[in-house]
């Protein structure tokens, strides 16, 4: 595998840091998740197939688990063993929570001095609010992104899932692997500190830019687009939804032979997608009358006979019957040691023609911590005193 001669100590936990870690698992590094008892938050996270969160399953595959008691020193101990043998070290703990359990980079560092240690923040080191918890729901709320999509004059809208907690893994991810091909270089580790904030607001990318160029906030739009007319989608008569993208004044004039419209397209108000943003209201009033009198697989057929960008505005379980996700590969299984097999989202591309397979599913709470154990040179007797001590804990026990 690709990154196969690498091993991950991953010390986080909800979504941002683990995502960062499974896709590093998925390009084929060791990743060793190092859980506190009781384990990683999202183990008790709704919902739950046979007492196992399926948000933890979303999130943790490719991964062995070891639980350890880090505030005891014997569990510290156990964690300066494992970083002496890693690349990478990533953790998302609170500012000053690695320091107060000996695991800060500065210690790591003098442990391992190659390593690649990664620290994902809620707002980063030096912040006015370095000390203030940062879940993606307060990061959405701060990054503008809750006021900016819905309808104007409604309520704030949140993305539905952990959005800026997804970009800021994946900066993680490129950030680490940026980081090992330095080291290859130079021999030298690196800290990468990765802001969940400010991953929030570098990802708001041109509704932040609209502001910071024009000097105005952008408004809001819905479904629609505030620099692109018609660039939303539009309900059918069968009361589906179908989404057209008429990105440029080729697209346009196919938009407008398809629905028999050259009378609008050559009216002065809709000519350029400048003129077609002035006028949004009456130009969208009249493609909603014409869209809502006949169903969306009617539309989506004649707007792809006249190459106008389209596509079915999909309800969940849909997305899974689509051919394109059938055909694709991207939904897997894996062996679950409890479970059984698994569906999986797979990594969403194909290197050298193949998708990248799960090598391992999600672990169950401690799976590995016995096996881990003793490849550090933990003797049986050891292993069972330490976990009668509480240090660590077993699946197996």
């Amino acid at each position: 595998m690709y990154l196969g001669s690498f091993r991950v100590l991953d010390l986080t936990r909800s979504l941002a840091g683990p995502f960062a870690t499974m896709i590093l698992g998925d390009l084929g590094a060791e990743v060793i998740k190092v859980e506190p008892p009781g384990g990683d938050e999202t183990r008790l996270w709704a919902p739950f197939i046979d007492s196992e969160s399926v948000y933890f399953l979303s999130i943790n595959r490719n991964k062995v688990s070891i639980v350890i008691d880090l505030r005891t020193p014997e569990g510290r101990d156990i964690l300066y063993r494992l970083a002496r043998v890693s690349d990478v070290l990533i953790e998302n703990f609170r500012s000053g929570v690695t320091e107060k359990l000996g695991i800060d980079y500065k210690t790591i560092r003098g442990i391992n001095d190659h390593i690649v240690y990664c620290s994902i923040r809620g707002f980063g080191s030096g912040s006015p609010y370095e000390h203030k918890p940062a879940y993606d729901l307060i990061v959405q709320a701060m990054s503008g992104i809750m006021t900016s999509t819905g309808e104007d004059g409604r309520p704030p809208v949140r993305v539905a899932f952990a959005l800026f907690d997804m970009i800021a893994g994946l900066i993680a991810a490129n950030s680490i692997l940026a980081a090992l091909l330095e080291r290859q270089k130079s021999g030298r580790g690196s800290y990468i500190e990765v802001s969940l904030y400010e991953s929030a607001v570098f990802a708001m990318s041109y509704i932040a830019m609209i502001y910071l160029l024009k000097g105005v906030k952008p408004k809001r739009y819905g479904h629609a687009h505030p620099s692109i007319v018609p660039y939303q989608a539009f309900q059918c008569s069968d009361n589906k939804w179908i989404a057209v993208a008429v990105t440029n004044d080729r697209f346009w004039n196919n938009l407008c032979k398809a629905l028999n419209l050259n009378n609008i397209c050559l009216d002065h108000r809709f000519k350029s997608n400048p003129d077609r943003v002035r006028n949004r209201e009456e130009l969208i009033k009249i493609l909603e009358e014409i869209f809502s009198k006949k169903p969306r697989d009617y539309w989506l057929k004649l707007l792809d006979e006249y190459d106008v960008p389209a596509g079915p505005v999909y309800e969940v379980d849909e997305v899974f019957e689509d051919p394109h996700i059938k055909s694709s590969g991207i939904v897997g299984v894996v062996e679950h040691s409890k479970l059984g097999q698994i569906k999986q989202l797979l990594y969403p591309a194909l290197i050298n023609n193949e998708r990248p397979k799960p090598q391992r599913a999600p672990p169950v709470l401690g799976e590995h911590t016995v096996k881990i154990m003793r490849e550090l040179g933990y003797t049986e007797q050891q292993i069972q005193e330490l976990i009668k001590k509480g240090v660590i804990s077993a699946a197996s026990y």
